[in-house]
């Protein structure tokens, strides 16, 4: 916060002096006299004048967010560098290079994967790619698994404790499934489809009670005579453990929610157990779409903003928030172009302010932004944001 000393001017007349005392006669007491008011009177104004100025700034930094956020730290990338949040990281590519930047600025490691490159991350691990190529890290950087696949690289997905590559054309191609030791545990084969995402998620099966990682694939069945969307959950290492038609609406994200996959489509989110076997009836949110999703404690929070005709110039003026059996609707105090979830709030970016609601409550407080957003690209640990002001990179930290 920024503290503004006030300034006051006092003016001081002592009352036992007399006009006379100072050798004045009455023709010049009665000239002062006749002057006297105009002074008052144009001192009351000046400082009527001023309390109003007064007011209106303060009016003014009320509407902008009086408080401002905690540190904002520059990182040494670009917009289009490809940057991703990364635990208490982020991580770019800058063409030839992957780099792993601290929170606070400072390289914390590099490593050279070639050019027309890809990645992806997960909590501990990032996989990346090039031609056929494969390349899969730890979080300090650490070479874990290198090796050149059968055919190109179309992409690859990590999961806590596995990594999965499709390699080959997109409606006729092979999804190898690595875990952390470096080992192939599965070579599962994609046909008759189009493959469109892969990812991981944990459950409780009937062979395991403790969690085990499973892997589910998203597909476009175009074989019949109605395009439809296709969800399969494998045990890598083991057969496939369910398999599902989504029908004709696109699925465009997949995520857990407690051991359940959420898929969500352009009309509801449905919801599955890990043999793909829909367990409650789906949660209709036409008109939003899901922007953010984050488990705090033992509460999974998912964010929902209005649908937009593009993502190019979003306008935000309201947010949808679901957990438990809680879905309500948050209005913010002025229009955003990007929400998102923290551990503690949900957060609403205009240009130069961050709005904060924290969970289980309605309102927003408005904090003053130290650079003018443009983008925002997600969160780190620590409530931090991960920014885009034009081409460069800020961390900032953000109130809970």
């Amino acid at each position: 916060m920024m503290d503004r000393n006030k300034k006051r001017v006092t003016y001081r007349a002592s009352a036992g002096t007399t006009l006379r005392g100072y050798g004045m006669g009455d023709n010049r007491k009665k000239k002062k006299k006749k002057v006297l008011p105009q002074q008052l009177r144009l001192l009351l104004t000046l400082g009527a004048l001023t309390a109003v100025i007064a007011v209106a700034v303060s009016f003014a930094l009320q509407g902008t967010g009086r408080e401002s956020v905690g540190s904002v730290t520059r990182i040494g990338a670009t917009l289009s560098q490809n940057v991703t949040p990364f635990g208490d990281s982020v991580i770019f590519y800058d063409g030839t290079t992957l780099h792993c930047m601290a929170a606070g600025g400072g390289n914390l490691w590099s490593y050279q994967i070639g050019t027309n490159a890809d990645y992806d991350v997960a909590q501990e691990r990032i996989v990346a790619w090039s031609g056929n190529d494969v390349y899969i890290l730890n979080s300090r950087g650490r070479l874990i698994y290198n090796n050149k696949m059968s055919d190109t690289i179309q992409f690859a997905g990590a999961g806590s404790e596995h990594v999965a590559v499709f390699v080959g054309e997109e409606d006729n191609g092979v999804v190898t499934v690595i875990n952390e030791a470096g080992q192939i545990v599965d070579n599962v084969t994609i046909s008759n489809q189009t493959l469109l995402d892969i990812g991981f998620f944990k459950a409780v099966t009937s062979s395991s009670a403790q969690e085990t990682e499973l892997m589910w694939v998203l597909g476009l069945n175009t074989t019949g005579t109605v395009i439809s969307m296709e969800l399969q959950t494998f045990q890598p290492g083991k057969l496939s453990t369910g398999k599902s038609s989504l029908g004709e609406h696109i699925a465009y994200k997949v995520y857990d929610v407690d051991g359940r996959l959420e898929v969500v489509t352009t009309r509801q989110i449905m919801h599955y157990n890990y043999r793909v076997l829909e367990e409650e009836n789906p949660t209709l949110i036409y008109g939003y779409t899901v922007e953010d999703v984050r488990q705090s404690g033992k509460t999974t929070y998912q964010l929902l903003i209005p649908a937009q005709e593009s993502r190019e110039g979003v306008r935000i003026n309201n947010v949808r928030l679901m957990y438990d059996n809680v879905d309500r609707v948050l209005h913010l105090p002025s229009e955003c172009l990007a929400a998102t979830l923290g551990t503690h709030s949900v957060y609403g970016f205009s240009s130069n302010a961050v709005y904060v609601c924290p969970y289980g409550e309605t309102a927003f407080r408005a904090h003053a932004l130290p650079v003018n957003v443009t983008a925002v690209l997600g969160m780190i640990t620590n409530n931090r944001a991960v920014v885009a002001s034009g081409s460069e990179i800020y961390v900032v930290e953000l109130p809970r």
